[in-house]
């Protein structure tokens, strides 16, 4: 009985199994992608991508943006850059434009002269599952700057790290390089130039200390009136401490051309009568720990335009050189550098009572790629700061600021595109209508350079 009952039972269990539907398989990969391009615009802030494709298989495309290099397959890379983003298209269309906000929301604000590494892909997406065909290459994009307007007048602005006097095994005396520092000013006249590392010690390169000797300060000014241009004056030559007093190279210098602009602020050099003052200066933060001979300065000064009387205030720093290949460690000296940018912009708020458009210049010793971020930047951009790098007319702009004294430089590569240099010296302005011209001044192939930094310069705007 029990086994008459069983049998029909266990027929039906074994149908039951017989007839289950197959697991549903994996959708089809989307067909292939034969050409993936980017380029700025059409409006302000805006990036357009266009693609071909056959559209086969495909629900959507999507493009992942980042801040730096990345990728699934290249172990050397993150999989994913920093704010990375994800743009989805319709599988229908074959190009889109970011708009402004997107871009924003990607770390591209207008503001932020930053670029786009992106890479693309289609998808296919059913109740089955999603396969995916990505195009192998990683890419770049800037976007679309801001028109630089009209009226106003027209500043033109440099930023040069001139490195010290002080010898360093290997690189060429200041003494050698002096004249040509002169002559890379000159050749874009500008009207006014943040240098930084131009120090008070001794032009001649000796480290014996001495309060009579000709100063590095000094003596780029002594040059460039030999070379005809003794309109070029600093507003300050002197020492921002005592000497004797720990403190780093006292080198953030402003220099301005004094037929075309005149010194407002109240600078002087000394103080009662001793050869040292601490007007015009913003003493940096340091790290706990920090002894005060790594103490770095900014500069500041009000400076009238002859011709209309209209002011502006400029600002030079160098900040924190120190980094690390270590992401927390070069994270916390990126952290130092954004507080060193705190440091300055409370001072600008406590001397700019009349709000008058602020120009920085100055060697950030940050950028773009770098691995514990770009907080310094970010934070000046944060603060309402443009950076000109996003002008109009922007000239080499793929090549680093910083050339190592290398007799050759070249814009670095992505895999088969061009990619982005760092640009560690930078030209911000904020209270500008616009910025007509950026460039980095640079030959690319020439030995015998003037400083291991190229000189930056920008044609601003001013109200």
């Amino acid at each position: 009985m029990l086994r008459r009952l069983l049998v029909p039972a266990l027929a039906a269990l074994v149908g039951a199994v017989a007839v289950a539907p197959a697991a549903l398989a994996a959708p089809p990969t989307p067909g292939p992608i034969s050409a993936v391009s980017a380029a700025p615009g059409p409006g302000a802030g805006q990036v357009t991508f266009r693609w071909t494709a056959t559209g086969s298989n495909t629900t959507s495309f999507t493009i992942e943006t980042g801040l730096t290099t990345f990728s699934t397959t290249d172990p050397s890379l993150p999989d994913h850059g920093r704010s990375a983003k994800t743009f989805t298209v319709s599988g229908t269309r074959r190009s889109v434009t970011l708009t402004a906000s997107q871009l924003a929301s990607a770390g591209a604000s207008l503001g932020s002269a930053n670029h786009l590494f992106y890479r693309f892909r289609a998808v296919n997406h059913t109740s089955a599952g999603t396969t995916t065909r990505a195009w192998p290459y990683l890419q770049s994009v800037g976007v679309r700057p801001v028109s630089s307007g009209t009226g106003g007048t027209v500043l033109r602005v440099a930023s040069f790290n001139v490195h010290t006097a002080t010898p360093v095994a290997g690189f060429p005396s200041w003494q050698s390089r002096v004249g040509k520092v002169a002559d890379t000013i000159l050749s874009r006249n500008p009207g006014v130039v943040g240098l930084q590392e131009l120090g008070i010690t001794p032009a001649n390169g000796s480290t014996t200390p001495s309060l009579t000797a000709q100063t590095q300060a000094q003596s780029l000014v002594a040059t460039l009136a030999a070379k005809g241009a003794g309109r070029y004056k600093l507003v300050r030559t002197n020492r921002y401490v005592a000497p004797g007093t720990a403190s780093a190279i006292q080198g953030a210098r402003i220099l301005y051309d004094s037929s075309r602009y005149r010194l407002v602020s109240s600078c002087p050099d000394t103080t009662n009568g001793a050869i040292w003052s601490s007007s015009c200066i913003v003493p940096l933060r340091l790290r706990s720990g920090d002894s005060e001979w790594v103490r770095r300065h900014a500069a500041y000064a009000t400076l009238q335009e002859v011709a209309t009387g209209r002011r502006f205030l400029v600002v030079s720093a160098h900040l924190d050189q120190r980094h690390s290949s270590t992401a927390t460690t070069d994270t916390a000296y990126e952290t130092l550098r954004a507080g060193q940018v705190a440091d300055v912009l409370a001072r600008v708020a406590a001397v700019n009572t009349a709000g008058l458009p602020v120009v920085l210049a100055g060697d950030l010793n940050t950028y773009q790629q770098n691995v514990g971020g770009y907080l310094a930047h970010d934070a000046l951009v944060r603060a309402g700061y443009y950076d000109t790098a996003a002008a109009v007319t922007q000239v080499n702009l793929r090549y680093s600021t910083m050339n190592h004294m290398a007799c050759t430089v070249t814009i670095p590569r992505v895999g088969s595109f061009a990619g982005w240099g760092s640009r560690l010296d930078v030209v911000m302005v904020k209270g500008a209508r616009g910025v007509v011209r950026w460039e980095d001044v640079v030959v690319p192939s020439q030995c015998a350079r003037a400083s291991d930094h190229n000189m930056v310069v920008a044609d601003i705007r001013l109200p």
